[in-house]
């Protein structure tokens, strides 16, 4: 085609069509992108749904703390002056059957303190465990089955204080039927729990098929 003034009019013309477009879909799409980075306006947002369904009731209160309670301290010495017991304490665990475990066979006259639960005098059960015998003998909690309600157990803590408990019962379980909820559970004072074997002596059925378990409650301290 011939160069003529006509052509490089029309040319010009094309030229500055084109740029006027992409100046266009630039603008357009700088506003778009703009658009997209923006959080959404009160009118765009997503309506807010309002629940019909009855909320659930709030869970009860729990009860009441009730007693004195003692700060944390490990417990270094169990008596009970009515039984003749003096006896020193040592931590303890869970043995492989997560079961708590005793002090062993020839440390038989101390007692054992579970060490995953609370410390004599804390809030909730302390709880001690001992033997009742041993190839030489008695053993620590030997006469723990007849102390009486009303009398006491004192405990002497690793920071020199002495909890004072006051014994409620002493029962005799059936291991098969052992009461974990009420030795282990939660409660809403300072309590004690001193447990031991009992009731008949079966080596074919693994030992004593009982456990005696004295129950008691913070009364005081010094």
């Amino acid at each position: 085609m011939a160069d003529t003034p006509l052509v490089r009019r029309a040319g010009r013309r094309l030229i500055l069509a084109a740029a006027v477009a992409v100046l266009v879909v630039g603008i357009v799409l700088a506003v778009f992108g703009y658009q997209q980075r923006r959080p959404p306006t009160a009118a765009t947002a997503a309506p807010k749904v309002v629940s019909t369904t009855t909320p659930s009731p709030a869970p009860p209160a729990a009860p009441a703390v009730e007693g004195p309670l003692l700060s944390r301290s490990e417990p270094a010495t169990v008596d009970i002056a009515e039984i003749g017991l003096h006896a020193p304490v040592t931590a303890v665990g869970l043995d492989t059957e997560g079961s708590v475990q005793v002090p062993p066979p020839d440390q038989s006259r101390r007692a054992g303190w579970y060490d995953q639960g609370p410390t004599p005098g804390e809030l909730g059960p302390a709880v001690l465990v001992g033997h009742l015998d041993s190839t030489s003998g008695p053993a620590v909690f030997y006469d723990v089955g007849t102390v009486r309600a009303g009398s006491t157990v004192e405990i002497r803590r690793a920071d020199r204080s002495t909890a004072v408990f006051t014994v409620d019962t002493v029962e005799r379980f059936s291991k098969a039927d052992f009461p974990t909820q009420r030795v282990y559970g939660d409660l809403n004072r300072a309590e004690l729990r001193l447990i031991t074997c009992g009731g008949d002596y079966d080596p074919e059925q693994g030992g004593y098929q009982d456990n005696t378990v004295l129950f008691a409650h913070l009364t005081g301290s010094r």
